[in-house]
């Protein structure tokens, strides 16, 4: 029976990538996740910033229409003390006339005041409102962060120790082997190798554990009997049977 050497090295590099691959997305997602509220924040600044300024707009033009009704106001009175000193009747008419009208652009001056007044009173109920929303969530973001750090710290330290872990089992794997495996995990990141599944009872049904297409039984009798890489024609990914048994164990159609 001949020396299993490439397999269970090839083996022993796919573990720990899949245990590399699964601790660097937890990484991904704990990163993902803080800075899905961090998103989340900046959106809400950015609309508080915009209805603090639309909110500073209204206040500038409600003291502008203020001034201007009170410009008009003290014209009007000016027109009425002018009326005392008028000397023909077309003259008192005149003034009244303008009076009126004077009088008319201040109603619609004050009514456009007081809506200014109800948006600007609305705005900052919103404003208000959205303030508490951003406590809410910076308290929600320090949390995120706080827990956030301490698992990244975590995850980086086992991520290091993987790597390095790595690189020494890379070292047990014949090259050409492991060109192929490097080849093959660029296509399939942390699922390089998939386990022939079968019954013993019912060979007639064996597939690859990583695309469930059909294999033969001679996949089976050549991964037992031989110390080379066998490849699903389907996936590609480096075949292997759970466990190597004795040459006594080998199939009767080998």
């Amino acid at each position: 029976m001949p020396e299993f050497v490439t397999i269970p090295a090839l083996l022993n590099l796919h573990k720990i990538d899949r245990a590399l691959a699964e601790a660097e997305q937890g990484l991904l997602n704990v990163t993902r996740d803080q800075k899905t509220v961090e998103v989340s924040m900046a959106q809400l600044k950015a609309e508080l910033s915009r209805l603090q300024a639309n909110s500073m707009q209204l206040q500038a033009n409600i003291a502008a229409e203020e001034l201007e009704t009170a410009v008009k106001r003290e014209h009007i009175e000016k027109m009425r003390t002018a009326l005392n000193t008028t000397k023909t009747n077309k003259d008192y008419s005149a003034i009244l006339v303008q009076i009126s009208a004077e009088k008319a652009i201040v109603s619609d001056l004050e009514k456009n005041t007081f809506k200014m007044m109800e948006e600007k009173e609305a705005l900052e109920k919103s404003i208000a409102a959205l303030n508490e929303k951003i406590k809410g969530v910076a308290y929600h973001l320090s949390s995120v962060q706080a827990a956030s750090a301490e698992k990244v710290r975590d995850l980086t330290t086992r991520i290091d120790a993987m790597r390095l872990s790595r690189t020494e089992a890379a070292t047990r794997v014949p090259q050409e082997a492991l060109k192929q495996y490097e080849r093959i995990g660029q296509r399939h990141p942390g699922e390089v190798m998939a386990p022939v599944e079968y019954e013993e009872d019912d060979m007639e049904n064996i597939a690859c554990g990583g695309c469930f297409m059909n294999l033969s039984i001679e996949d089976v009798n050549l991964l037992r009997g031989r110390d080379e890489i066998r490849r699903c024609r389907s996936c590609g990914r480096i075949l292997y049977v759970a466990q190597n048994p004795a040459a006594g164990e080998r199939t009767a159609a080998n």
